[in-house]
């Protein structure tokens, strides 16, 4: 029995993901390895980018977190991927999830020229915000 000859097939890496989660009260962007693994130094929140209180949850602290997030992207991706002998492009998955200030932010940051150096790499861009639909009866409305 003989078998066949393996097909040159240019395999498709799978991407690096950058989950955005936003709150009403908070912005956190998360940079992992295609198994899920987290990205050394690859994590960025309001707080740590010097935001503290209400000022976690505007519009600023979220673009930071963004522009902070690019830049350690940008470098992995320059990095040269020595599994494969550095000759698949490092490609890239962005996750949104939740509302608040910080998503319309980092969307922001990604169009503008903070954004210009990883938006060729990237692939998939997937909403994953649960929406409600029917459900558990919902808290009584605050008063006041």
């Amino acid at each position: 029995m003989q078998r066949e000859p393996k097909k040159d097939i240019a395999e498709r890496s799978k991407p690096y993901h950058l989950h955005v989660y936003t709150t009403h009260n908070n912005c956190r962007v998360v940079f992992t390895y295609p198994s899920g693994k987290l990205v050394k130094n690859g994590w960025w929140t309001s707080g740590s980018c010097g935001f503290k209180g209400a000022n976690k949850s505007s519009y600023e602290a979220g673009y930071q977190c963004a522009v902070r997030a690019f830049k350690r992207v940008e470098e992995e991706i320059t990095r040269p991927n020595f599994k494969d002998g550095g000759v698949s492009p490092v490609t890239l998955a962005l996750k949104f999830k939740g509302f608040g200030w910080g998503r319309e932010a980092v969307q922001k940051a990604f169009m503008t020229s903070e954004g210009d150096n990883i938006r060729s790499s990237v692939v998939v861009v997937e909403d994953r915000t649960p929406i409600k639909i029917g459900g558990t009866r919902a808290k009584k409305a605050r008063r006041l």
